[in-house]
């Protein structure tokens, strides 16, 4: 409890001090990127299904706090930064969110709009068209509602009991190491034969929780950008090269075919296992004509930096851990 407090004690006291702004005139310029996925009135209502929810409070008051101590830019305008040919702004911090799902723009995009801040939504392309939950959710939730005693793994036939806590989240991550390595109907059948020995009904709600193609083209109309995150959501560098050039090339040709215009920033799922991106996907990203791709990476972004492999950083609840992070990345810390 005292460790905890002094942590809370020395955190207020670097943010509200001059130290970190002073230390970071000595750094190279740099932009961050920042990662969500899920904005819930109440995540704690979905985080046996999602498990990736930021809260809308906490979500109000990180983007109140870039409003005001930062500079919102787009992730555009970060990737022209990242090949040299733009400057930005002191303290240049660009929101993105991954999969698509519905409080994107039905919980998130209020409060985007009341503090002027652009952001970049990639899109589960079969997620959204089928309106169906990601398949790392529907695991999620499968192993979470199960009643039956074990399960057994369809791969190695090994039985993993489901009244042990730890067997239980094991299984679940193995799960989710299968399922990365999958694409498409394969990768779907399998999530299917999970819940059927799991003996459970899928999660169910509007849409899946996923937005329309009506709302995704919502938030292209208020200003924001709309960029691919596959088709199905596997880890592309742990699936055949001709299935990774399906997710990246597909997903763009759907998406444009969807919006009616050029879709050119892209981001990498990360569902399970690692590396989750290769040389070989960031050529694919560029042979399919994306300008910028972001990773699940933790660290900001420098002049010189690959814009096909733009780092990003965790947003956690916490509002000094989340300023902290942010005026952290500025001088570099890469973890």
């Amino acid at each position: 409890m005292l460790a905890s407090k002094s942590k809370r004690l020395l955190k207020k006291a670097l943010i509200g001090s001059s130290v970190l702004p002073i230390v970071s005139r000595f750094f190279p310029s740099s932009a961050a990127i920042l990662a969500y996925h899920s904005i819930a009135e109440d995540p704690q209502k979905t985080d046996h299904i999602l498990g990736i929810s930021r809260g809308l409070v906490d979500f109000e008051r990180h983007m109140k706090l870039i409003a005001q101590k930062f500079h919102p830019v787009t992730v555009e305008e970060i990737g022209q930064f990242a090949q040299g040919g733009r400057k930005l702004p002191a303290k240049a911090v660009a929101v993105t969110f991954d999969d698509g799902f519905a409080d994107n723009y039905e919980v998130a995009l209020p409060v985007l709009s009341r503090y002027g801040i652009p952001a970049s939504f990639y899109i589960m392309v079969e997620s959204v068209e089928q309106g169906t939950l990601p398949w790392y959710c529907r695991l999620r939730y499968a192993f979470n509602v199960a009643k039956v005693p074990a399960w057994t793994d369809p791969g190695s036939g090994k039985v993993y009991r489901l009244d042990v806590v730890e067997q239980r989240k094991a299984a679940q991550s193995l799960s989710w190491d299968t399922g990365a390595r999958l694409t498409g109907e394969v990768q779907q059948e399998y999530v299917a034969k999970c819940e059927r020995d799991l003996e459970i009904e899928p999660a169910k709600a509007p849409h899946g929780f996923m937005m329309t193609w009506d709302q995704v083209r919502g938030l292209r109309k208020a200003g924001h950008t709309i960029g691919g995150h596959t088709l199905w959501h596997p880890n592309v560098a742990q699936v055949t090269p001709a299935e990774a050039r399906t997710e990246i090339v597909e997903c763009k040709k759907r998406l444009e075919e969807k919006m009616g215009e050029p879709v050119e920033h892209f981001s990498y799922p990360h569902p399970a296992l690692s590396p989750h991106w290769s040389n070989q996907t960031l050529a694919l990203t560029k042979e399919a004509g994306f300008k910028s791709a972001a990773l699940t990476t933790y660290g900001s972004v420098r002049a010189g930096d690959d814009s096909h492999a733009l780092k990003r950083l965790n947003t956690p609840a916490d509002i000094d851990q989340f300023n902290l992070n942010l005026q952290t990345a500025f001088l570099g810390r890469t973890e």
